[in-house]
Protein backbone atom coordinates (compact mmCIF):
# COMPACT_ATOMS: atom_id res chain seq x y z
CA UNK A 1 0.00 0.00 0.00
CA UNK A 2 1.26 3.28 -1.02
CA UNK A 3 1.79 5.91 2.01
CA UNK A 4 0.75 9.26 1.48
CA UNK A 5 3.97 10.68 1.18
CA UNK A 6 4.89 9.00 -1.67
CA UNK A 7 4.03 10.71 -5.42
CA UNK A 8 1.47 8.02 -6.12
CA UNK A 9 0.07 8.44 -2.55
CA UNK A 10 -0.17 12.75 -2.67
CA UNK A 11 -1.73 11.61 -6.43
CA UNK A 12 -4.32 9.29 -5.28
CA UNK A 13 -4.76 11.93 -2.48
CA UNK A 14 -5.22 14.91 -4.87
CA UNK A 15 -7.91 12.90 -6.86
CA UNK A 16 -9.88 12.29 -3.62
CA UNK A 17 -10.36 15.36 -2.28
CA UNK A 18 -10.91 16.71 -5.93
CA UNK A 19 -13.53 14.51 -6.42
CA UNK A 20 -15.29 15.30 -3.14
CA UNK A 21 -14.64 18.97 -3.46
CA UNK A 22 -16.76 18.82 -6.66
CA UNK A 23 -19.36 16.85 -5.00
CA UNK A 24 -19.78 18.90 -2.41
CA UNK A 25 -19.32 22.30 -4.44
CA UNK A 26 -22.57 20.86 -6.78
CA UNK A 27 -24.67 20.39 -3.27
CA UNK A 28 -23.64 23.75 -2.60
CA UNK A 29 -24.50 25.20 -5.80
CA UNK A 30 -27.98 23.26 -5.26
CA UNK A 31 -28.96 24.98 -2.09
CA UNK A 32 -27.77 28.57 -3.23
CA UNK A 33 -30.31 27.40 -6.07
CA UNK A 34 -33.15 27.43 -4.14
CA UNK A 35 -32.28 30.00 -1.90
CA UNK A 36 -32.29 32.61 -4.00
CA UNK A 37 -35.15 31.09 -6.05
CA UNK A 38 -33.34 31.07 -9.47
CA UNK A 39 -35.53 30.05 -12.15
CA UNK A 40 -35.68 25.86 -11.91
CA UNK A 41 -36.75 26.33 -16.23
CA UNK A 42 -32.90 27.01 -16.41
CA UNK A 43 -30.84 24.06 -18.02
CA UNK A 44 -27.69 24.86 -15.47
CA UNK A 45 -30.34 25.01 -12.98
CA UNK A 46 -31.59 21.41 -14.38
CA UNK A 47 -28.35 19.89 -14.61
CA UNK A 48 -27.49 20.72 -11.31
CA UNK A 49 -30.81 19.22 -9.34
CA UNK A 50 -30.98 16.25 -11.74
CA UNK A 51 -26.76 15.66 -10.75
CA UNK A 52 -27.79 16.02 -6.94
CA UNK A 53 -31.06 14.38 -6.82
CA UNK A 54 -29.79 10.49 -6.48
CA UNK A 55 -27.30 12.41 -3.56
CA UNK A 56 -30.19 14.17 -1.85
CA UNK A 57 -32.48 11.52 -2.20
CA UNK A 58 -31.72 9.34 1.20
CA UNK A 59 -32.23 13.27 3.17
CA UNK A 60 -35.32 14.30 1.21
CA UNK A 61 -36.59 11.22 2.72
CA UNK A 62 -35.74 12.81 6.10
CA UNK A 63 -36.44 16.30 6.08
CA UNK A 64 -38.95 16.39 2.83
CA UNK A 65 -38.78 19.39 0.43
CA UNK A 66 -40.34 22.80 1.41
CA UNK A 67 -39.38 26.04 1.21
CA UNK A 68 -36.66 28.37 -0.30
CA UNK A 69 -33.52 25.97 2.02
CA UNK A 70 -32.73 22.98 0.56
CA UNK A 71 -31.44 21.13 4.12
CA UNK A 72 -31.25 17.80 2.18
CA UNK A 73 -28.47 18.99 -0.06
CA UNK A 74 -26.21 20.81 3.45
CA UNK A 75 -27.15 17.51 5.19
CA UNK A 76 -25.85 15.13 2.01
CA UNK A 77 -22.79 17.47 1.91
CA UNK A 78 -22.15 17.56 5.92
CA UNK A 79 -22.68 13.50 6.01
CA UNK A 80 -19.99 13.28 2.47
CA UNK A 81 -17.83 16.19 4.33
CA UNK A 82 -17.38 13.65 7.85
CA UNK A 83 -16.87 10.35 6.07
CA UNK A 84 -14.03 12.25 3.91
CA UNK A 85 -12.53 14.11 7.33
CA UNK A 86 -12.75 10.23 9.03
CA UNK A 87 -11.23 8.74 5.89
CA UNK A 88 -8.42 11.40 5.90
CA UNK A 89 -8.00 10.18 9.46
CA UNK A 90 -7.61 7.10 9.14
CA UNK A 91 -5.00 7.00 6.06
CA UNK A 92 -3.17 8.93 8.03
CA UNK A 93 -3.04 6.89 11.31
CA UNK A 94 -4.82 9.49 13.42
CA UNK A 95 -7.61 9.37 15.77
CA UNK A 96 -10.26 12.15 15.40
CA UNK A 97 -13.11 12.32 17.51
CA UNK A 98 -16.71 12.59 16.63
CA UNK A 99 -16.21 16.42 17.73
CA UNK A 100 -13.70 17.19 15.49
CA UNK A 101 -15.11 15.34 12.86
CA UNK A 102 -18.30 17.21 13.01
CA UNK A 103 -16.96 20.96 13.71
CA UNK A 104 -14.30 20.29 10.97
CA UNK A 105 -17.12 19.13 8.36
CA UNK A 106 -19.01 22.52 9.51
CA UNK A 107 -16.58 24.85 9.16
CA UNK A 108 -15.99 23.24 5.71
CA UNK A 109 -19.45 22.81 4.49
CA UNK A 110 -19.60 27.06 5.83
CA UNK A 111 -16.26 27.71 3.62
CA UNK A 112 -17.12 26.34 0.55
CA UNK A 113 -20.82 28.02 0.61
CA UNK A 114 -19.04 31.40 1.98
CA UNK A 115 -16.41 31.18 -1.39
CA UNK A 116 -19.27 30.35 -3.40
CA UNK A 117 -20.99 33.47 -2.62
CA UNK A 118 -17.74 35.76 -2.76
CA UNK A 119 -16.98 34.38 -6.61
CA UNK A 120 -21.02 34.99 -7.56
CA UNK A 121 -20.96 38.00 -6.66
CA UNK A 122 -17.27 38.77 -8.32
CA UNK A 123 -18.49 37.08 -11.51
CA UNK A 124 -21.94 38.79 -11.52
CA UNK A 125 -20.69 42.74 -10.94
CA UNK A 126 -18.16 41.32 -13.53
CA UNK A 127 -20.96 40.45 -16.15
CA UNK A 128 -22.84 43.83 -14.98
CA UNK A 129 -19.75 45.78 -16.38
CA UNK A 130 -19.30 43.53 -20.07
CA UNK A 131 -22.66 41.59 -20.47
CA UNK A 132 -25.14 43.41 -22.77
CA UNK A 133 -28.81 42.31 -23.41
CA UNK A 134 -30.65 39.31 -21.25
CA UNK A 135 -28.94 36.03 -21.44
CA UNK A 136 -30.31 33.40 -19.28
CA UNK A 137 -27.06 31.52 -18.77
CA UNK A 138 -25.55 34.77 -17.03
CA UNK A 139 -28.97 35.73 -15.56
CA UNK A 140 -28.61 33.27 -13.48
CA UNK A 141 -25.87 34.89 -11.47
CA UNK A 142 -27.58 38.05 -10.86
CA UNK A 143 -30.57 35.47 -9.82
CA UNK A 144 -28.18 34.12 -7.24
CA UNK A 145 -26.05 36.98 -6.21
CA UNK A 146 -29.68 39.39 -5.93
CA UNK A 147 -30.60 38.12 -2.57
CA UNK A 148 -27.77 38.38 -0.78
CA UNK A 149 -27.04 41.74 -2.01
CA UNK A 150 -30.67 43.04 -1.31
CA UNK A 151 -29.82 43.83 2.54
CA UNK A 152 -26.29 45.50 1.45
CA UNK A 153 -28.74 47.55 -0.87
CA UNK A 154 -30.58 48.74 1.77
CA UNK A 155 -27.71 50.36 3.60
CA UNK A 156 -25.72 51.80 0.72
CA UNK A 157 -27.68 52.99 -2.04
CA UNK A 158 -26.01 53.49 -5.40
CA UNK A 159 -23.45 56.70 -5.55
CA UNK A 160 -23.44 58.41 -8.86
CA UNK A 161 -24.76 55.50 -10.78
CA UNK A 162 -22.88 52.67 -9.28
CA UNK A 163 -23.45 50.08 -7.04
CA UNK A 164 -21.03 49.42 -4.07
CA UNK A 165 -23.14 46.88 -2.38
CA UNK A 166 -20.92 44.20 -4.16
CA UNK A 167 -17.97 45.51 -1.86
CA UNK A 168 -19.75 45.34 0.97
CA UNK A 169 -21.19 42.29 0.89
CA UNK A 170 -17.62 40.64 0.04
CA UNK A 171 -16.00 42.49 2.73
CA UNK A 172 -18.65 41.03 5.07
CA UNK A 173 -18.45 37.25 3.77
CA UNK A 174 -14.67 37.78 3.95
CA UNK A 175 -14.56 38.87 7.63
CA UNK A 176 -17.13 36.30 8.66
CA UNK A 177 -15.22 33.69 6.87
CA UNK A 178 -12.02 34.93 8.69
CA UNK A 179 -12.97 35.82 12.31
CA UNK A 180 -16.16 33.39 12.98
CA UNK A 181 -15.49 30.26 10.74
CA UNK A 182 -12.05 30.87 11.31
CA UNK A 183 -12.18 30.45 15.45
CA UNK A 184 -14.64 27.32 14.98
CA UNK A 185 -12.13 25.70 12.54
CA UNK A 186 -8.82 26.93 15.38
CA UNK A 187 -11.00 25.41 17.98
CA UNK A 188 -11.38 22.37 16.09
CA UNK A 189 -7.31 22.11 15.53
CA UNK A 190 -7.22 22.06 19.01
CA UNK A 191 -9.20 18.82 20.15
CA UNK A 192 -6.67 17.01 17.60
CA UNK A 193 -4.42 15.16 20.57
Amino acid sequence: METLTSPVGQGGLFLIQFVIGMVIFTLMLRFLLRATYADWRNPIVQFIAKVTNPLCAPANKLVGTRGRWDWAAIITALVIQAIFVYGIGHLTQREFGVGFIAIASVTEIMNQLLDMMFWLIVIQAILSWVSTGYNPNTDIFNQMTQPILAPFQKVIPPMGGIDLSPIAAIVAIKLFQIVVVGSIAQMAQGMIG
